[in-house]
């Protein structure tokens, strides 16, 4: 498989329907280089709890999607971290709308890697996350779609 630039890498994720999540997540940021992605997020109604607040289990979905981008895009799509262990703080309410998503490798290794990232909206921090996650080969059909370019 080819290297990709960053930008190319944020084109192909934006475009390819293969890639397309529940939470309708657009990357708008990556440097593969410092491990650090950035996602927009447009929540829907549907996310959220009799409140207006959207569900904690989503969020924490949406966190974790965003940390373990950030390693799959560093890996140029070669492996993937599940997570083994995710740790999630809600610090103020998430309501319908947009959010930004931010991931960053803290330390990856052989077989484990570190994760954290948070959750904005607002121009507040109202998710943080840190995981631990196992390094694993990506399914190689997933890898082959990039292959395609």
């Amino acid at each position: 498989m080819s290297n990709f630039t960053d930008q190319e890498l944020i084109n192909l994720y934006n475009k390819n329907e293969n890639f397309q999540s529940l939470y309708k997540m657009k990357c708008i940021d990556l440097n593969t280089n410092d491990g650090t992605i950035e996602f927009e997020f447009d929540i829907e109604k549907k996310f959220c709890n009799p409140t207006g607040d959207v569900q904690g289990g989503l969020l924490s979905g949406m966190i974790d999607d965003t940390m373990a981008l950030a390693f799959i895009f560093k890996t140029q799509f070669t492996k993937r971290p599940p997570t083994i262990e995710i740790k999630t703080n809600f610090l103020y309410p998430t309501r319908v709308g947009k959010a930004y998503g931010y991931g960053r490798i803290v330390k990856s290794g052989k077989n484990l890697v570190f994760l954290e990232g948070h959750l904005k909206q607002d121009d507040r921090i109202v998710v943080t996350a840190t995981s631990t996650a196992v390094i694993v080969d990506m399914p190689t059909s997933r890898a082959s779609i990039l292959s395609k370019k």
